[in-house]
Protein backbone atom coordinates (compact mmCIF):
# COMPACT_ATOMS: atom_id res chain seq x y z
CA UNK A 1 0.00 0.00 0.00
CA UNK A 2 1.44 3.13 -1.17
CA UNK A 3 1.33 6.40 1.23
CA UNK A 4 -1.29 8.25 -0.94
CA UNK A 5 -3.31 5.34 -0.02
CA UNK A 6 -2.80 5.13 3.51
CA UNK A 7 -3.07 8.67 3.45
CA UNK A 8 -6.43 8.23 1.92
CA UNK A 9 -8.20 5.33 4.38
CA UNK A 10 -6.57 7.47 6.95
CA UNK A 11 -9.23 10.04 5.33
CA UNK A 12 -12.23 7.96 5.19
CA UNK A 13 -11.71 6.93 8.52
CA UNK A 14 -11.75 10.10 10.40
CA UNK A 15 -14.56 10.99 8.25
CA UNK A 16 -17.12 7.70 9.13
CA UNK A 17 -15.83 8.79 12.82
CA UNK A 18 -16.51 12.28 13.19
CA UNK A 19 -19.83 11.46 11.06
CA UNK A 20 -21.06 9.44 13.85
CA UNK A 21 -19.81 11.83 16.32
CA UNK A 22 -22.31 14.10 14.80
CA UNK A 23 -24.80 11.89 14.87
CA UNK A 24 -24.35 11.26 18.78
CA UNK A 25 -24.48 14.83 19.73
CA UNK A 26 -27.84 15.06 17.29
CA UNK A 27 -25.30 18.04 14.91
CA UNK A 28 -26.47 15.61 11.64
CA UNK A 29 -29.51 13.55 10.91
CA UNK A 30 -29.29 10.28 10.80
CA UNK A 31 -30.22 10.33 6.83
CA UNK A 32 -27.51 12.62 5.84
CA UNK A 33 -24.97 10.66 8.02
CA UNK A 34 -25.85 7.80 6.38
CA UNK A 35 -24.93 9.32 2.68
CA UNK A 36 -21.72 10.69 4.48
CA UNK A 37 -21.07 6.93 6.11
CA UNK A 38 -20.92 5.60 2.53
CA UNK A 39 -18.74 8.03 0.89
CA UNK A 40 -15.99 6.93 3.82
CA UNK A 41 -16.62 3.55 2.99
CA UNK A 42 -16.03 3.94 -0.32
CA UNK A 43 -12.84 6.17 -0.07
CA UNK A 44 -11.98 3.02 2.08
CA UNK A 45 -13.18 0.75 -0.79
CA UNK A 46 -11.48 2.69 -3.64
CA UNK A 47 -8.34 3.11 -2.00
CA UNK A 48 -7.69 -0.75 -0.98
CA UNK A 49 -9.03 -1.77 -4.39
CA UNK A 50 -7.51 0.23 -6.97
CA UNK A 51 -6.33 -1.82 -9.19
CA UNK A 52 -9.90 -3.14 -9.80
CA UNK A 53 -11.00 0.02 -10.30
CA UNK A 54 -8.27 1.19 -12.74
CA UNK A 55 -9.85 -2.05 -14.57
CA UNK A 56 -13.31 -1.33 -14.25
CA UNK A 57 -12.13 2.62 -16.15
CA UNK A 58 -10.78 0.43 -18.46
CA UNK A 59 -13.67 -1.35 -19.27
CA UNK A 60 -15.88 1.60 -19.65
CA UNK A 61 -13.12 3.17 -22.15
CA UNK A 62 -11.44 5.56 -19.42
CA UNK A 63 -7.49 5.46 -19.93
CA UNK A 64 -6.45 6.81 -16.65
CA UNK A 65 -8.35 5.19 -13.39
CA UNK A 66 -8.55 8.58 -11.28
CA UNK A 67 -10.92 10.58 -14.54
CA UNK A 68 -13.59 8.22 -13.89
CA UNK A 69 -12.97 8.85 -9.99
CA UNK A 70 -13.12 12.61 -10.59
CA UNK A 71 -16.28 12.20 -13.14
CA UNK A 72 -18.39 10.27 -10.59
CA UNK A 73 -16.67 12.59 -7.65
CA UNK A 74 -18.63 15.45 -9.82
CA UNK A 75 -21.83 13.43 -10.46
CA UNK A 76 -21.79 12.48 -6.57
CA UNK A 77 -20.99 16.46 -5.73
CA UNK A 78 -24.39 17.60 -8.50
CA UNK A 79 -26.86 14.31 -6.61
CA UNK A 80 -25.91 16.22 -3.37
CA UNK A 81 -26.51 19.58 -4.30
CA UNK A 82 -29.76 18.88 -5.56
CA UNK A 83 -30.94 16.70 -2.69
CA UNK A 84 -30.08 19.75 -0.21
CA UNK A 85 -31.87 22.25 -2.99
CA UNK A 86 -34.60 20.30 -2.51
CA UNK A 87 -34.19 20.00 1.36
CA UNK A 88 -33.95 23.69 1.81
CA UNK A 89 -36.71 24.10 -0.85
CA UNK A 90 -38.95 22.01 1.37
CA UNK A 91 -37.97 23.94 4.71
CA UNK A 92 -38.63 27.52 3.05
CA UNK A 93 -41.95 26.07 2.16
CA UNK A 94 -42.83 24.65 5.97
CA UNK A 95 -41.17 28.21 7.40
CA UNK A 96 -43.59 30.51 5.46
CA UNK A 97 -46.44 27.79 6.67
CA UNK A 98 -45.35 28.04 10.10
CA UNK A 99 -45.22 31.86 10.11
CA UNK A 100 -48.64 32.42 8.77
CA UNK A 101 -50.02 30.18 11.67
CA UNK A 102 -48.07 32.11 13.83
CA UNK A 103 -49.63 35.10 12.67
CA UNK A 104 -53.24 34.24 12.96
CA UNK A 105 -52.34 32.76 16.48
CA UNK A 106 -51.03 36.22 17.37
CA UNK A 107 -54.23 37.70 15.79
CA UNK A 108 -56.97 35.59 17.54
CA UNK A 109 -55.13 36.33 20.75
CA UNK A 110 -55.36 40.14 20.83
CA UNK A 111 -58.13 41.59 22.16
CA UNK A 112 -60.67 43.69 19.95
CA UNK A 113 -60.99 47.17 20.25
CA UNK A 114 -64.22 49.08 19.25
CA UNK A 115 -63.76 52.45 18.03
CA UNK A 116 -67.11 54.65 19.38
Amino acid sequence: MSRLELFVVVVAVVNVAVVLEFVRRRKLAEGFALLWIGVGLAGVALSLARPVFDAVARAVGVSYGPSLLFTLALLFLLFVCMSLSLHVSRLSSRTEILAEEIAFLRAAQEPTVDHQ
